[in-house]
């Protein structure tokens, strides 16, 4: 899977936010190896700066695999949690998805 860009709104993108950002998108990557192309774009941040208490900072996954458009964001009260989160949504939407074309292609060999 191609990262595409990583945009890095009210923050600083530093090589250990993005080696974590390329930690998670990997077992997204073998997940959609076969399915090219696969290209993804990811944001984090902070939604404002004068934000300081409760959620304050989001990430968001934004993924066109085979004409298909994927979306998840998470917010939490660290960015590193805030990748997590929205890496297991994402993972679970492409799953989700998988099953559904495996299921499709089934239903129509019966």
């Amino acid at each position: 899977m191609k990262i595409e860009k990583i945009l890095g709104t009210n923050i600083e993108l530093t090589p250990a936010i993005e080696s974590h950002i390329n930690k998670r998108i990997a077992p997204i990557g073998k997940l959609v190896k076969r399915l090219q192309p696969a290209s993804v774009a990811v944001e984090v941040g902070k939604p404002s700066d004068h934000h300081n208490k409760g959620n304050v900072f989001y990430a968001e996954f934004n993924a066109d695999i085979q004409g298909e458009v994927f979306h998840a964001s998470a917010e939490a009260e660290d960015l590193y949690a805030a990748i997590d989160k929205v890496q297991k949504e994402f993972k679970r939407q492409i799953i989700d998805w998988r099953k559904r074309q495996k299921s499709v292609g089934t239903r129509a060999g019966r």
